[in-house]
């Protein structure tokens, strides 16, 4: 037996625990150093902005194993169906700088050996402008180690090479997905980065970059040319693919060329020769196009297998989206029909599934017209849930618009109505006890408008319809009371930004419901106030807080239902960083309805790298943290409060919550929702 085969990988190990928790010395030239780093881009940031640059990429897929569950990833869908291992592809397109992290890409020419021109793995490209000297690399993800308020994730290590560079390497403090690994070459007089290798993981994927950046100036701050590799494992499937791309461009092509895929274009456009094994895939595809023409006789195309596999089977998990218009003014996305992501389970509802459908249409840099359909279904409540609201914004400076909106709410409890009931029928109480007098389905339509007068100031006014008929309308006929309820109320509503934009918002509306207009049988007066304020820190934190109350001014003695909107079981939730923020977990949803005021308060804190992350082994999964705390006044409970805490990997998200009420324990429960591919 060969004991140094045994006990050298925990002897590597054990060395590389001891190199990463050993302290770190840094001299003053080092220190130097990272400070020209931190404050390299300061002075370029506003050159970049709206810039513009020609770029050429291309990419190879290598399927390297796979199986039938690769169909359910999106992207996926035409390389789990092809019959070939390697496919590529290459694109020309326009990009614009908005800023040093935001970049818009249009399109040019594409052209692939994928079906319809498709890319696969797309995220993967997303990292041909990293944010080098920004908080994170991209989005909201990676902290990047060359910017000083991350130097707490690193470790760093310096070489000097006598031609006036720095190779400077990273290495996590913890190891996390949050994180990168790498080295870079610095130019010791300035901190400008001359080029950069950074490794971890991202969304399922193990990816590794090397970017050689721009010479000078503001082009310094993004790639000259740039190599990304990434593999994918999942559920047995191991997909590599590799992209290579190259920035500034002196081809400008006209505008008019969108979406154009003509390969003879392309073979115009590229900046150098394809590799051979480039060269081969696209041979062998030109030999399958060449075969399928020169058929004599054609193969009848099965329609039902174009259908269902190639229209449908790739729509269910692919999102659905493309622009329309003589200068692409419009756009649409619809997201996949067998999305992971809108699917979640609370011990409350269930297991619910919602999905999106969005679009919009610029008229004009002032005016656009846009439209969101949500939607949801829940299998425990078996309720289909939806809301459409279509907004036309007529000055988007003061974000002056006007919104129709329609949809169904929650399944509402108006215990006022079964209390008249009762009391007419005192004799007959038990059995009136016993029917579903509660519940009230709930259609609604509203017409609302707003404007901004400045920074600090927001005015709107609109006016409200809900037609709410009961679930179980036999005790209504019964006693001949009417199984439908309609409301009519106009809506004025006050905005204040005591501090401008980045400061907390403060909204007052009132809301009367007017009896007798039309078949208008419900009268109410209704004022509610909310504040809220999502406080952005450095290194991804936030603290979410929000602060609200209601009250009912005035109430029909037979008729009326406690439906505030901005206390109400959420069915469609979202707006936050996440879509549990702001809400309560275990609450009964009776609750909502069953008190004439509330006063409530929401509260999280979110971050990355902050208590589970840092645990061995599962830390390293563990990308965001978030605690809760909620606290909520109603009729018969001083208080009700709620605590929680949760995490989210790149697998899911999961939140553990325990109650209280009037100070006793209450009940504990937890929330689930999917993360997968939340990027692709």
């Amino acid at each position: 037996m060969n004991i140094r085969r045994i006990i050298g990988p925990f002897v590597l190990a054990w060395l590389t625990v001891c190199a990463c928790t050993a302290k770190q010395h840094i001299t003053a030239s080092d220190s130097v150093l990272l400070q020209r780093i931190y404050a390299y881009a300061e002075p370029l940031r506003k050159d970049l902005e709206g810039q513009q640059m020609n770029v050429y990429s291309r990419f190879m897929i290598n399927t390297l194993k796979k199986n039938r569950l690769l169909i359910m990833v999106p992207t996926m869908h035409a390389i789990s169906r092809g019959k070939h291992p390697r496919y590529v592809g290459e694109s020309y397109s326009r990009f614009t700088f908005e800023d040093i992290k935001t970049t818009r890409r249009r399109g040019q020419v594409e052209v692939s050996t994928l079906s319809r021109n498709r890319q696969a793995m797309p995220m993967l490209s997303e990292f041909s402008t990293p944010a080098l000297y920004e908080v994170t690399l991209m989005n909201d993800h990676l902290l990047s180690p060359f910017h000083r308020r991350n130097v707490q994730f690193y470790r760093y290590g310096f070489r000097r090479t006598g031609t006036g560079m720095v190779e400077l390497t990273f290495v996590p403090r913890n190891g996390n997905t949050q994180v990168v690994k790498g080295k870079a070459l610095v130019e010791e007089a300035t901190g400008r980065i001359h080029n950069v290798y950074f490794e971890g993981e991202y969304d399922m994927i193990s990816f590794h970059v090397f970017a050689e950046m721009g010479q000078s100036g503001f082009r310094s701050l993004i790639p000259a040319n740039c190599d990304i590799g990434g593999t994918f494992h999942c559920a047995g499937n191991r997909i590599a693919a590799n992209f290579h791309i190259e920035f500034d461009l002196p081809r400008t092509l006209p505008d008019s060329i969108v979406d154009n895929h003509d390969r003879a274009l392309m073979d115009s456009l590229r900046p150098s020769p394809l590799p051979d094994e480039y060269l081969q895939v696209y041979h062998r595809q030109d030999s399958i196009d060449q075969s399928r023409a020169g058929t004599v006789k054609k193969r009848k195309r099965n329609p039902w297998k174009y259908i269902f596999w190639d229209l449908i089977g790739d729509n269910l998990v692919n999102r659905i989206k493309g622009n329309f218009g003589s200068q692409n003014q419009g756009s649409f996305r619809i997201s996949p029909i067998l999305n992971p992501l809108y699917l979640g389970y609370t011990g409350r509802k269930g297991f619910t599934y919602k999905f999106k459908l969005r679009g919009h249409y610029r008229f004009s840099e002032q005016q656009e017209l846009a439209a969101q359909l949500r939607g949801g279904y829940s299998f425990k409540q078996k309720q289909f849930y939806f809301r459409l609201p279509v907004t036309y914004t007529f000055d988007m400076k003061h974000q002056g618009y006007v919104t129709a909106e329609v949809g169904n709410g929650n399944r509402i409890t108006n215990s006022s109505v079964k209390d008249y009931i009762i009391d007419e029928h005192h004799d007959d109480s038990a059995h009136y006890e016993k029917l579903n007098l509660d519940y009230f389905r709930d259609m609604y339509f509203k017409l609302h408008g707003g404007y901004d007068v400045n920074d600090y100031w927001s005015f709107g006014a609109g006016l409200t319809y809900h037609r709410r008929s009961a679930v179980d309308k036999t005790g209504f006929e019964e006693t001949g009371r009417p199984t439908t309820y309609h409301s009519l109320a106009p809506m004025v509503e006050a905005t204040l930004r005591p501090w401008g934009w980045k400061g907390p918002v403060f909204v007052v509306n009132y809301e009367q419901g007017i009896k007798g207009i039309g078949n208008c049988n419900t009268q109410y007066g209704r004022i509610e106030a909310d504040a809220i304020w999502l406080r952005r820190f450095y290194r991804l934190r936030s603290l979410s807080m929000r602060w609200g109350g209601g009250l009912y001014t005035m109430k029909d003695r037979e008729n009326y239902f406690l439906d505030f909107e901005n206390f109400r079981d959420e069915n469609l939730p979202g707006g936050w960083n996440d879509d549990w923020t702001g809400e309560f977990q275990l609450l009964n949803r009776d609750t909502y309805n069953s008190s004439d005021f509330y006063v409530r308060f929401n509260l999280t804190y979110e971050s990355p790298l902050m208590l589970l992350s840092r645990a061995p082994f599962v830390g390293r999964y563990v990308e965001m943290e978030r605690i809760y705390a909620s606290a909520l006044v109603v009729d018969g409970i001083y208080p009700y409060t709620e605590m929680g805490y949760g995490f989210t990997n790149r697998l899911f998200s999961i939140g553990l919550f325990v109650a209280t009420r009037n100070a006793k324990y209450d009940g504990i429960g937890c929330r689930v929702g999917l993360e997968l591919f939340r990027d692709w």
